[in-house]
């Protein structure tokens, strides 16, 4: 099941101690957030299945652009599954992306192998987190590394609420809508690399990732959810 980053806040001296690592990494970076407000349903995709969304490109552009563009820093982690499986996700927190406000996290494209050697060479020790994984604190040295991966995925929690009917004008209709019993719909829209989860909590999630590899995202959504055939069909 997928671990959404927004949902693993780390406890607050922690964030701190990881937001001035990562700040003296970034240090070089200045630039004013876009005069373009880059809003969530502007994605653009590209021939090779790669797609744009909030300024960068997804699976080219890296953390460092991303925070170039917005001028806004992370805190960096690395979480490792309960099936042993890492991830190395940056949280950005509450920030403005032209006109809307929201939670923003990304997970960087990286080499799993590299990865796993980081966490074998960790000596910190690691916190739990609600999910099951386990979240291991970064050196200076990959900090430094990380900022230049690039940006697997980004997740999208709005600091306003939308309707379907919101969604549905903005976005249009999704290929594919699934249920679960908590209420929770899934609308799928795989030519646009994205995934919106829409809660009964009202705490919506906005998923993007390259289309090529949209099935990452689907991987992600629990096993007991019923598709159900797609209004545009």
């Amino acid at each position: 099941m997928f671990r959404s980053p927004i949902d693993r806040i780390l406890p607050v001296f922690l964030r701190l101690m990881v937001a001035l690592l990562l700040g003296s990494a970034l240090a070089a970076c200045s630039a004013k957030a876009p005069d373009h407000p880059f809003l969530p349903w502007d994605i653009q995709v590209f021939p090779d299945g790669t797609s744009a969304v909030f300024g960068v490109h997804l699976g080219k552009d890296s953390l460092l652009e991303f925070k170039r563009v917005y001028d806004q820093k992370a805190e960096l982690a690395i979480f490792v599954d309960p099936d042993k499986k890492a991830s190395l996700e940056a949280y950005f927190g509450t920030m403005n992306l032209g006109a809307l406000t929201a939670k923003v996290a990304i997970v960087a494209k990286t080499d799993p192998k590299e990865l796993n050697q980081w966490v074998a060479a960790n000596h910190a020790k690691p916190d739990p987190t609600p999910s099951g994984a386990w979240k291991y604190p970064m050196t200076d040295e990959h900090i430094r590394k990380a900022q230049y991966f690039p940006i697997e995925s980004i997740t999208y929690q709005p600091a306003a609420e939308y309707t379907t009917g919101l969604i549905d004008r903005h976005f249009g209709k999704p290929e594919e809508i699934r249920h679960t019993k908590d209420k929770t719909q899934y609308w799928l829209y795989p030519s646009k690399g994205l995934l919106i989860t829409i809660n009964s909590d009202g705490k919506d999630l906005f998923q993007y990732i390259s289309p090529k590899d949209f099935d990452i995202l689907a991987s992600t959504i629990p096993p007991d959810a019923t598709p159900e055939q797609s209004a545009s069909k």
